[in-house]
């Protein structure tokens, strides 16, 4: 949505599928999936006529590109780490963690496919929150973990703290 804000939609796609701005390579086009890092700029203005660039930095989410990761991660301020609520913390997750620690980048959770969490698992809204509660605890005791070896500065992840974001696609 950033992006359809600031540019006009390229006409050489297949307006069958779902266009995915960052995926520029034939293969990855074929393929329906991010297989190098790409970047997205865009400049947003904000309610008083501000203008901002950001630059994002789209990576595979695939572990057997992590060095992509890598490579977004070296170019990057901070991270939005997407992590599916249903699955939790996994090795690729701490992986990335740590990483972004060892670059000193700010982490931006956000917990995505909640709805899988109604629809697939069937939860009832308190299940729900403590699953949720559950992510976020795993993933600040990777933080707490790794902050030590790298004496970041990196504050947990909270809702509280303005560094968690809930989606669902």
């Amino acid at each position: 949505m950033f992006y359809e804000q600031a540019h006009v939609r390229p006409k050489k796609y297949d307006m069958k599928k779902e266009y995915k701005y960052t995926d520029n390579r034939r293969d990855e086009v074929e393929r329906e999936m991010s297989l190098k890092c790409s970047t997205l700029t865009v400049l947003l203005p904000d309610y008083r006529k501000k203008n901002y660039l950001f630059n994002f930095a789209d990576t595979p989410g695939h572990p057997g590109f992590s060095d992509e990761v890598t490579v977004g991660m070296r170019l990057s301020d901070g991270m939005l780490l997407v992590v599916d609520c249903v699955e939790g913390v996994t090795c690729y997750v701490e992986r990335l963690i740590k990483e972004a620690l060892r670059a000193n980048l700010r982490i931006i959770t956000v917990l995505n496919k909640i709805d899988r969490l109604v629809l697939e698992l069937k939860l009832p809204p308190p299940d729900a929150y403590y699953k949720l509660k559950h992510t976020l605890d795993e993933i600040n005791l990777v933080i707490q973990s790794y902050s030590s070896v790298h004496q970041g500065k990196q504050p947990y992840v909270s809702p509280l703290n303005g560094n968690v974001i809930f989606a669902s696609t």
